[in-house]
């Protein structure tokens, strides 16, 4: 296994760094502690934290994981709070948060292996002309391309849903203003529209997000030729953003959040929970209110409280991995 696959970067909110190293010669799993103790492998210098605050795991197939170590703050990922002695498994970018300390993972060497799927608990939400045999791997794609009005038609507004707000909020972290950002974002549409007779995505060649970001960044770059023809565009200063890594952190920022959005919105309309349990979720699963306050507001024990979270955190979660597979 290459080095590069044995690392694994938290990337702060300014852009600082923090690789966590593992030995390329294990092969059992390893574990490294974060925390503002001296002690700890990552050190977050934040008060808020704990000494030893969350560990990561890494297993010798290229997978991490993060666990929360009783700390005094708790540990979230992707803006839902773990609970005691709960695992779960981390991939570029997904964020942690510890104390006040936000931070994006980044795994330079990939994320590793897909995990098998998971039983899932909730149903998908129903739209008329949707038929289960495009729920699969680049299903978006394969429906662009099917054949018949209405199929094409679903597929398309599906599509434009999904990934207008992706990259409008990625163009405005690259500088863009608003309605560049949505001039940007209209402009990918077209392109892909255009080219949907004869384009098909091969899983085996990369990522969808990966042809999707380098879709969006080549209209990007058109649009800043355009404004600024006497730009040098193999020097690299075709964009605001002008560090590869920073393009490629933005890129997963907004897809990660575009992404928990997404299984948000399926989980809470899929009628799997009543409205109490989602707000007990919202209040003290992903807002970190006291479980007492949340118990008076809500008129619920804490032990359903804690139920409420602990099963639609997992929902979400398994939604999550069912896009991750979905789209590659």
């Amino acid at each position: 296994m290459p080095d590069s696959s044995r690392r694994v970067e938290l990337v702060l909110s300014d852009g600082s760094r923090l690789s966590v190293h593992f030995p390329v010669s294990g092969r059992a799993d390893q574990v490294m502690v974060v925390g503002r103790g001296h002690d700890a492998d990552v050190i977050l210098p934040d008060d808020t934290v704990s000494r030893r605050h969350f560990q990561i795991r890494g297993d010798a197939e290229g997978r991490w994981f993060v666990r929360d170590l009783e700390s005094r703050s708790g540990t979230s990922i992707n803006w839902m709070s773990l609970d005691p002695e709960e695992e779960i498994r981390i991939r570029s970018g997904d964020r942690i948060r510890s104390g006040q300390t936000d931070l994006m993972v980044a795994c330079p060497g990939g994320d590793g292996p897909n995990d098998p799927p998971a039983d899932a608990e909730i149903e998908e939400p129903s739209a008329p002309t949707v038929v289960d045999e495009f729920q699969t791997r680049g299903s978006l794609l394969i429906r662009l391309n099917a054949e018949g009005t209405d199929e094409r038609e679903v597929g398309w507004q599906d599509f434009y849903d999904r990934y207008v707000p992706l990259i409008t909020g990625f163009a405005r972290r690259a500088g863009a203003k608003d309605e560049e950002a949505e001039d940007v974002a209209h402009e990918v549409m077209a392109n892909f529209f255009r080219a949907s007779e004869r384009f098909e995505y091969n899983p085996d060649a990369g990522r969808f997000r990966g042809y999707l970001k380098a879709a969006t960044l080549n209209a990007m770059r058109a649009r800043w030729r355009k404004q600024r023809p006497m730009v040098d565009i193999d020097a690299g200063t075709d964009l605001p953003i002008e560090d590869r890594c920073d393009v490629d952190d933005a890129w997963d920022r907004e897809w990660t959040r575009n992404l928990i959005s997404r299984a948000l919105a399926s989980v809470r309309h899929s009628g799997k929970q009543s409205e109490q349990s989602w707000e007990a979720f919202e209040l003290y699963g992903r807002r970190g209110v006291p479980i007492d306050e949340v118990s008076d507001r809500l008129g619920m024990k804490p032990d359903a409280i804690r139920q409420a979270k602990s099963r639609i955190s997992r929902q979400v979660r398994q939604e999550i991995e069912r896009l991750r597979a979905e789209e590659g």
